[in-house]
């Protein structure tokens, strides 16, 4: 362990200065340069004050460090972590060349007590820690370990999501990519991930960004194989991956592929039909368990080319899906109860999408950095949709509905950033997306939908940090046109500012507030000129008068970390007026389903989170409650529902194994006159590293005998209220094994800041 003793005299004189902390990290062979070593400073009773990694040449800096007492800690694996310690800082201080020895010794290695994790005013940056790394398999293990605030990860599903329906966008390196991409990270291939928790207005309607930041190998390869399979269902995910190291080049190939079979699916249903001759009629449907499947396939051929100012990505993905959703029930009305009928309805899927993504990244003087996006994406689906009733093994009603979709879209974005040295930064960037959709209807009914669609997008942010204050503004202008063929065009302007203003109390302890305003363009679906039968008294209609229309949103987010202990509570409230919302109409005596911009929408959400550490680095318990409040006002009604909610975790890990539980209850949706219920679940894991693989077992479920999700519609002419279960999904036990194996690895990293995908198909959906 290295030890600076720095005294100064006249310590009390210079106790508000702002000083600089800098030094270069050098290997101990050859005295070589040894970059994205993590480097952390905190205080002497263990409190995160910052943190960066050292650059190509090993250097690091810190800028506007008080005067004060620290410690900085430097870790990198595979190498012993370096202690230095600072007394009486009062100056800016050079450390020179900091050397460090590969941990290949019964060396006394140092272990970091602080918190990794510093706050910045639109995210996290959290530093990873060994010990994470060494319990992780993946990107989403490694990120299940941190337990992030408001973050669900399902270690069992490799999933990651938001409470609710707010969006979560994935990143590596800057670039938007799924959860396929991140299963194929190796954790010790990460440097930080930033938990973009405050995304600027440059990320759209992200309610949050997760950007892992990972070394960039420039000899060598890799392999990995990752499985996820049930032991009591058809139900399961894989994937393997290659990558290639050549110089300044990088080849890459991931498969990703899942398939689902249940056979235990059903549902049960109650309509009312109450009909303009104030009759009602109640319709009961009364699911017969069957089975559905879904296969994935997707594909990704990636190369990429870096050197020191540009930075050039081109991929080339292919997916395939394949469903087969058919549900059974046995129907019978209050009118004739004792008539029942068997009724078959659902659909098949074939969906081919293919895309092409080129990137480009130039670097110029200053700070300062150019980027260039383009995608290019054809989504070709077709889908057989059917309902039956069947009496007597006769068909006594059939609709059919064959839908061949086409869409074509063209993405492009331009971002300029610059960096000041004095903590400020500056951003400007245009979109643009023009689309074009050729859907063919045929079967009971037939319709040609052929439909154009641009959406254009201009903004420009600025942030700066004095001191404890911390500020972000920014304001964008979106456009929105749409033109189906023998309809009249439509186009809307959105101004979208955004504010952020931070204080932070103490390295660990923060508020912010925030405001924004963003808006939702109606999908091409719901403006198709389309109408479609779902059943014999319902209609699914669409409407191309709608406009897209304006949220506001106000926030306020306190966080507190302090040794052991965390707090983090966040309160937001969302006003959408004219927002998309469905509606049934009565006409003839059938039941229409359609879209009105509708009077407003809001949403008034209460989050609280403890987290606590009793044997730091190895035990973590998490706690949330939270409460959802909504008002869904409609042109022709007024819905309101109140929900409570919690989450909760426990994670242990200890040398090569790692357990986790996870229960939470029903997060429930209010939108238009639906309210959309969650589910109750729980979930134990458990996983063995063995450092080239891993192995892990656990259940999902295993204190509830079914899955169940309720779903309610309160409209004045057709309410219902549903239930769905699928037993497979109850105590289903899973197996999961993953390897990876590398071979002349050395690394650097480079930001591929964003990345552009089109998934809608703007085909109208009957359910």
């Amino acid at each position: 362990m290295r030890f600076i003793l720095l005294l100064f005299l006249f310590l009390p004189v210079h106790i508000y200065c702002q000083n600089e902390i800098s030094g270069r990290i050098v290997q101990q062979k050859g005295n070589e340069p040894l970059d994205f070593a993590n480097v952390v400073i905190h205080t002497e009773d263990s409190v995160f004050v910052a943190g960066t990694t050292s650059d190509k040449s090993g250097k690091f800096i810190f800028r506007n460090v008080p005067s004060a007492n620290y410690t900085i800690t430097i870790t990198y694996l595979g190498y012993i972590s370096e202690n230095i310690t600072l007394k009486g800082l009062s100056k800016s201080v050079d450390l020179g060349d900091i050397i460090v020895y590969e941990d290949v010794t019964l060396l006394d290695a140092v272990t970091v007590t602080a918190s990794p994790v510093t706050h910045k005013i639109d995210r996290l940056v959290v530093f990873v820690t060994d010990r994470q790394k060494a319990h992780s398999s993946d990107g989403i293990n490694l990120l299940a370990t941190m337990q992030l605030p408001r973050l669900t990860v399902n270690l069992l599903m490799g999933s990651i999501s938001l409470p609710g329906d707010e969006k979560i966008q994935l990143s590596i390196n800057g670039a938007k990519v799924d959860e396929n991409d991140i299963k194929a990270i190796k954790p010790d291939e990460v440097v930080r991930i930033e938990y973009i928790d405050n995304p600027g207005v440059r990320y759209g309607d992200a309610s949050v960004v997760i950007n892992y930041i990972l070394k960039r190998p420039t000899t060598g390869g890799s392999i990995g194989l990752n499985t996820m399979n049930a032991v009591t269902s058809l139900f399961g995910n894989e994937q393997v991956a290659f990558k290639l190291n050549y110089k300044k080049s990088e080849f890459g190939l991931i498969y990703s592929g899942r398939f689902r079979e249940m056979d235990e699916g059903w549902a049960d249903k109650v309509t009312h039909f109450r009909f303009s001759d104030k009759d009602e009629m109640i319709r009961y449907d009364n699911g017969v368990p069957g089975d559905w499947k879904e296969n994935f396939h997707l594909f990704t051929v990636n190369y990429s080319h870096l050197d020191e100012k540009n930075y050039f990505n081109a991929a080339v993905k292919y997916s395939l899906t394949d469903m087969d959703k058919m549900t059974h029930t046995n129907q019978s009305t209050s009118l004739t109860p004792s008539r029942i009928t068997s009724v078959h309805q659902g659909a098949k899927t074939v969906q081919h999408l293919p895309s092409v993504d080129l990137y480009f990244l130039h670097s110029l003087k200053e700070d300062r950095i150019l980027i260039f996006n383009v995608v290019g994406t054809y989504i070709n689906s077709d889908i057989d949709q059917v309902y039956e009733e069947v009496k007597d093994n006769e068909v006594i009603t059939g609709i059919i509905s064959d839908v061949d979709g086409k869409k074509y879209s063209v993405i492009g974005e331009g971002i300029y950033e610059q960096t000041f040295d004095n903590n400020h930064r500056f951003s400007a960037g245009l979109k643009h997306m023009q689309a074009f959709a050729d859907n063919h209807y045929t079967g009971t009914i037939n319709s040609l939908a052929k439909m154009d669609q641009s959406e254009s997008y201009a903004y420009m942010e600025y942030s700066g940090k004095t001191d404890k204050f911390s500020y972000m503004g920014g304001a964008g202008i979106s456009r929105s046109w749409t033109k189906q063929e023998g309809e009249q065009s439509h186009t809307d302007y959105v101004f979208r500012p955004k504010i952020t203003l931070q204080y932070n109390f103490k390295p660990e302890m923060f508020i912010r507030i925030r405001g924004e305003r963003d808006n939702t363009a109606p999908s091409l679906a719901n403006v198709s000129a389309v109408e479609q039968y779902i059943d014999t008294l319902r209609i699914t209609r669409g409407n191309p008068g709608l406009k897209a229309n304006a949220n506001y949103q106000i926030g306020f987010t306190f966080s507190w970390d302090k040794n052991i202990f965390g707090i983090n509570y966040d309160a937001s409230y969302r006003y959408s007026p004219d927002a998309i919302m469905e509606e049934i109409l009565r006409e003839n005596d059938l039941f229409i389903s359609t879209f009105y911009n509708q009077k407003n929408w809001q949403k008034l959400n209460n989050e609280l989170t403890f987290t606590v550490n009793p044997i730091q680095d190895m035990l973590t318990v998490s706690l949330t409650g939270g409460i959802n409040r909504y008002l869904s006002n409609g042109n022709n009604y007024s819905h309101k529902h109140t929900n409570y909610y919690y989450r909760a975790s426990l994670m242990f890990m200890v040398k090569k194994f790692m357990a986790q539980f996870q229960a939470n209850n029903a997060y429930n949706n209010l939108w238009g006159e639906t309210l959309y219920g969650g589910e109750n679940t729980q979930q134990i894991t458990v996983m063995y590293n063995q450092g080239k693989f891993v192995v892990g077992a656990g259940i999902i479920s295993p204190f509830s005998g079914n899955y169940k999700r309720r779903t309610e519609n309160m409209n004045t002419y057709s309410p219902y209220e549903s239930y769905g279960y699928i037993n497979n999904l109850s105590r289903m036990v899973m197996i999961n094994f993953s390897c990876h194996f590398d071979f002349g690895r050395k690394a650097k990293t480079e930001n591929k800041r964003m990345n552009n995908t089109d998934s809608d198909t703007g085909i109208i959906q009957v359910n």
